[in-house]
């Protein structure tokens, strides 16, 4: 994972602005992932200008962009059971979305959770319909929460945390979400955590780095 000067941040930024002014996002995800959160800090939050590293991470600069001023359409799903009349909600919110974030909990997964990848499976099954049925597929992003829980990804040091990600991606369902989502070109993957208002800031930060890539 590269790390970029403010200055090509501040040309990716505009780029940004570009790409996501005025755009609907749909978050989508099971009970738990951390939905609600991201739809208020993505509605009312901002994010500094860079961060020095993704895993714990250190301000910059003392630049913030407001996400507010982008206008971007938020919709999320209720947190809901996975049932028909669910997925069916989740439907009519990826149908409208020109973006749409799929939460899941990276720390089950990787601790080999045979309930939350069930769970994961059934909701790739629903989505990877949507998406192929989408005439212009939005942006997908797979983004794995509460790696906080992990004690590894919290011990991480800058120059190992691509290692830690290709290892998630590696793992069967999160392999085919990303090709139902369109490949590693059209599906991007992002790890992090949403326990405090600096973990939700640098995830943030990870999405829109890659919304215009």
């Amino acid at each position: 994972m590269s790390f970029l000067a403010g200055t090509t941040i501040a040309l990716k930024w505009d780029d940004i602005q570009v790409a996501l002014k005025g755009k609907r996002l749909a978050i989508l995800g099971a009970r738990g992932v951390g939905k609600t959160h991201l739809v208020r800090f993505l509605t009312t939050g901002s994010i500094p200008a860079e961060y020095k590293q993704t895993v714990a991470p250190e301000k910059a600069s003392a630049s913030r962009f407001q996400l507010k001023d982008l206008n971007i359409k938020v919709k999320d799903a209720l947190d809901v059971s996975g049932d028909k009349a669910a997925y069916a909600e989740w439907k009519e919110l990826h149908d409208q979305a020109d973006v749409v974030l799929y939460l899941l909990r990276a720390d089950r997964l990787i601790a080999g959770d045979a309930v939350v990848e069930a769970r994961v499976r059934d909701d790739l099954r629903h989505i990877g319909g949507w998406l192929d049925a989408r005439q212009q597929r939005p942006k997908f992003f797979v983004i794995g929460t509460h790696c906080d829980f992990d004690a590894e990804f919290v011990s991480l040091s800058a120059d190992r945390i691509g290692d830690y990600v290709d290892r998630f991606r590696r793992l069967p369902i999160v392999s085919e979400l990303v090709g139902r989502g369109g490949g590693a070109q059209q599906a991007k993957v992002v790890l992090g955590s949403l326990k405090t208002v600096a973990d939700t800031e640098a995830l943030v930060y990870q999405i829109f780095m890659q919304v215009t890539s």
